[in-house]
């Protein structure tokens, strides 16, 4: 199952950055401004806001291999109809049925993990997960403006079509991998006795810390989507060609995979916090130095972002899965509440930061990023201070914590 996760994540990785190494082909061919086509970007974040808590609750009635099927053939939908739009409405409605898959792979990865695995397997099998999402993202960087698009002539619909087909074929293998787990493990994916998605969610807010945990993955997300979006277009800005930005935005992703694999294992569970704290401080370093003139700098600042971008997403998760409250039997209503906040952030970053650009360059936008990853990281300090306080975290974490799998 970890394997077929993978694949799903892989898909999504592929839909998410596909776009980003060619922004500035398909803004030139459809004429659309900068702010324009910031707003498409953020399409799918948008309709994730809206989707991330309905698909929590989703998950937990329906079960893990029929809501990450949906979202495997909802992936496949939104990278095929970006093929044929041929306008700003066109494009925005294909990017935005992203955003109705996307959450239930979102929820569904720390859910599944959160059963398939114990205490001690869950930091890895997290860390591993989150490679596919990398590597998805470095085969698109990498391979769009130097191979792809010389392949077809320079046509960005040829080579999103190349990779809508890959994610068209990640629907057979997860449909397989679910049909052999089924049989292998029969109803391991489903908790018969989850409790609502919704009224387990608002239970959840009444927890400090969960509620800090929310701001901090508003402010993450903001980061990320706007990186995502925009970081091949940072990099050109500093002169680079566009093969030469796809390659180093490829490598800063291509870091990040050593640190998702690497990183969480690392750090011991009572550091977490406080290394989250770290990484968004790194990150303010990092912009600040893409926004100054000169190449090393850039590098610098591109090495930085990738070992902490491989991090930051599967130490929060892990993080999530000790917040008060959070059980097994709710993960998805936790999942769906930490996605639907880190969305909104989603949705504004690429906006704001394409708005930005058309104003200052993308020096203006480097530095909304610093400035919101300062801010993250002194929320981290917060959380901390909240989970040190509350009372017997571990104790409400731990009700159905031993894996579904495994009690069998």
């Amino acid at each position: 199952m970890l394997s077929a996760l993978w694949m799903v994540y892989f898909a999504f990785g592929l839909a998410v950055f596909s776009m980003a190494p060619l922004v500035e082909t398909i803004r030139d061919d459809l004429g659309l401004s900068k702010g324009a086509m910031g707003t498409v970007l953020a399409a799918w974040p948008l309709v994730y806001l809206v989707a991330a808590l309905p698909s929590g609750a989703m998950i937990d009635r329906l079960g893990l291999r029929r809501s990450l099927a949906i979202a495997t053939v909802l992936i496949s939908a939104s990278a095929l109809l970006r093929t044929v739009a041929d306008s700003f409405v066109a494009m925005f409605g294909a990017v935005a049925v992203f955003g109705l898959g996307g959450p239930l792979v979102s929820v569904g990865a720390p859910k599944l993990v959160s059963v398939w695995f114990d205490d001690e397997e869950r930091a890895l099998a997290m860390g591993i997960t989150m490679t596919g999402p990398a590597i998805g993202g470095v085969l698109a960087l990498v391979t769009a403006n130097s191979v792809l698009m010389p392949a077809f002539d320079q046509s960005w619909r040829a080579t999103l079509l190349v990779y809508a087909l890959v994610s068209v074929a990640v629907i057979a293998i997860w449909l397989l991998a679910a049909i052999v787990a089924d049989r292998v493990a029969p109803g391991t994916d489903r908790d018969h006795d989850a409790a609502p998605g919704f009224s387990g969610a608002w239970g959840l807010l009444r927890h400090r810390a969960v509620q800090l945990m929310l701001v901090f993955a508003l402010g993450m997300f903001f980061y990320n989507h706007s990186l995502n979006g925009w970081l091949p277009t940072v990099i050109e800005d500093q002169g680079f060609s566009s093969s030469v930005a796809g390659y180093l935005a490829g490598t800063v992703t291509a870091l990040g995979i050593f640190g998702a694999l690497f990183g969480p294992r690392a750090i011991p569970v009572s550091s977490r916090i406080a290394a989250m704290a770290v990484i968004f401080a790194a990150f303010g370093v990092a912009t600040i130095l893409l926004s100054l003139d000169g190449r090393p700098a850039t590098f610098i600042g591109l090495t930085v972002i990738g070992f902490s971008k491989g991090l930051a997403v599967p130490v929060a998760l892990l993080v999530m899965m000790q917040l008060p409250g959070v059980t097994q039997r709710n993960m998805g209503a936790a999942g769906g509440l930490f996605f639907t906040a880190g969305e909104a952030g989603g949705v504004a970053g690429p906006i704001l930061f394409g708005v930005l650009s058309d104003i200052g360059g993308s020096t203006a936008g480097l530095i909304l990023l610093t400035g919101v990853t300062l801010a993250t990281a002194a929320l981290a300090l917060l959380l901390r201070s909240a989970m040190s306080s509350a009372p017997c975290p571990r104790a409400t974490a731990n009700r159905y914590d031993t894996p579904i799998s495994k009690r069998r």
